[in-house]
């Protein structure tokens, strides 16, 4: 399960770092496909089989041809345990895949003490995930635990006030709507939605509804009145 919630009193900071993550069906994949958005919409299972780990995972793929989906599932098959074609359109397509890995980017994430928030996503050729710290320790602790994973790619650092927030948000608020903005909640077409969005953060749809709701009044009202100044 991710580690989510922003601690009080720090000046945190969101960062954007990607991994290059050699022999990965991933990273090959998204190279091969430049032309596919993938994005990780599921929680991720871990299980150990026979002393191996066994992961698996849903990815939602926009793509601007159908015909991309079937050479996208064909490619990455002979990289992984299975992949399966759930559900797909004209333009997008949910796949599941189940692979073996001893040690993967998102093991990395998740023991790095910051607050991630979003799943894996396919960025410039890199696995990329959004997140945010509060102190040098844990960005120094995650970018090594990556670089022996591969090459790491920070696309973004840069502060976001914490003690401080902008139009009044509380930490559950701003935590919905950065994660809404991160996981492609407002990108058109979505690329998650309320359900998804609420599995990723490991709560109930209908608080994660009303804190959305409470943080897009508070961030439109203050846009409005800043728009009127």
């Amino acid at each position: 399960m991710f580690k989510y919630g922003f601690r009080q009193n720090r000046l945190m900071k969101f960062c954007e770092i990607g991994v290059y993550h050699h022999d990965c069906w991933f990273t090959d994949a998204i190279n091969k496909f430049p032309e596919l958005q993938v994005r990780e919409i599921s929680a991720r299972i871990c299980e150990l089989g026979s002393g191996v780990k066994i992961n698996r995972a849903s990815y939602r793929i926009f793509t601007p041809n159908k015909e991309c989906i079937g050479a996208f599932v064909n490619q990455i098959s002979s990289s992984v345990s299975e992949a399966k074609v759930l559900a797909s359109d004209a333009a997008t397509a949910l796949v599941e895949v189940t692979w073996k890995a001893s040690k993967t980017s998102y093991d990395a994430i998740l023991g790095s003490g910051c607050a991630v928030t979003s799943a894996c996503y396919g960025k410039d050729g890199y696995e990329t995930y959004s997140l945010f710290t509060d102190t040098p320790d844990e960005t120094r602790k995650l970018l090594g635990e990556l670089e022996q994973i591969g090459e790491v790619r920070t696309f973004s650092i840069k502060n976001t006030p914490n003690g401080n927030r902008k139009f009044g948000l509380t930490p559950k608020q701003q935590q919905a709507i950065v994660s809404a903005i991160s996981m492609g909640y407002y990108e058109w077409p979505k690329q998650a939605n309320l359900e998804e969005l609420a599995a990723r953060l490991g709560v109930k749809r209908r608080a994660l509804q009303e804190n959305l709701r409470k943080a897009e009044s508070k961030v439109l009202g203050g846009m409005l009145d800043q728009l009127h100044m």
